[in-house]
């Protein structure tokens, strides 16, 4: 079942440069990049259409109501390259994430709808080191969760590389969950649907976002609910 082949995938060991073990699908997707938000691109990635935040993924999976992994760290032919990172970084990002689901979502999404993993890969550069701890302290707040701009935990990153040493190698699987009515906050009789920060409503369709408008979910959830009480 489904839920076996999540458990295989958890178990498996990721490498560097290797072709992922799993396909882009309704539930699955790939992107190379960790930027979360609309907020965090810069002016030249979003005049260029360099890359499509993340929340809209992440949207389009809590609008079908299944549970759905986003790895990102995996460029879409589903070769491995990760995110190098300290303990500070994965705290960054799980409070980024917290931050953008549960404020600049609506409805805000609630806790148990989602869920963060840092999946180690094997790099295959000699430089990257396992053992080294960051100078900065941990408990040092985050103050630059929603802007492009560099972190100090990131700057933490780049004093590594300057010394020629890396931190590891992870994919981050952002897992979505099912709704649940008996955890619902909102105590909704059929899960809603959701829009991101930049105040759109996307939906998964095979193995890609489509934005959808007012009325196609109007529509959508009529059929939900006659499927639900008939």
């Amino acid at each position: 079942g489904i839920n076996a082949e999540y458990g295989r995938m958890k178990k498996a060991i990721l490498r560097e440069d290797e072709v992922f073990r799993q396909e882009e699908t309704k539930q699955v997707e790939f992107k190379a990049h960790d930027r979360l938000s609309y907020t965090q691109l810069t002016t030249r990635e979003v005049d260029g259409r360099m890359f499509q935040p993340a929340s809209r993924s992440i949207c389009a999976f809590l609008n079908i109501n299944q549970m759905c992994d986003l790895f990102l760290g995996v460029k879409d032919d589903g070769t491995v390259k990760g995110h190098h990172m300290f303990y500070a970084q994965k705290d960054h990002f799980k409070q980024a994430l917290k931050l953008l689901l549960t404020t600049k979502f609506d409805p805000p999404v609630d806790d148990y709808r989602f869920d963060v993993f840092f999946r180690e890969v094997e790099s295959q550069d000699p430089s990257t080191v396992y053992d080294c701890q960051p100078s900065l302290t941990v408990q040092e707040e985050h103050s630059l969760l929603e802007q492009p701009n560099v972190c100090w935990c990131d700057a933490e990153i780049s004093s590594y590389k300057n010394r020629n040493k890396k931190p590891p190698l992870y994919v981050i699987q952002v897992r979505i969950n099912k709704w649940d009515p008996l955890k619902d906050s909102n105590k909704f009789e059929l899960w809603p649907y959701y829009t991101n920060e930049e105040g759109k409503c996307y939906k998964r369709y095979n193995a890609s976002n489509h934005e959808v408008t007012h009325h196609q979910v109007v529509e959508e959830t009529k059929v939900d609910f006659a499927k639900r009480y008939s």
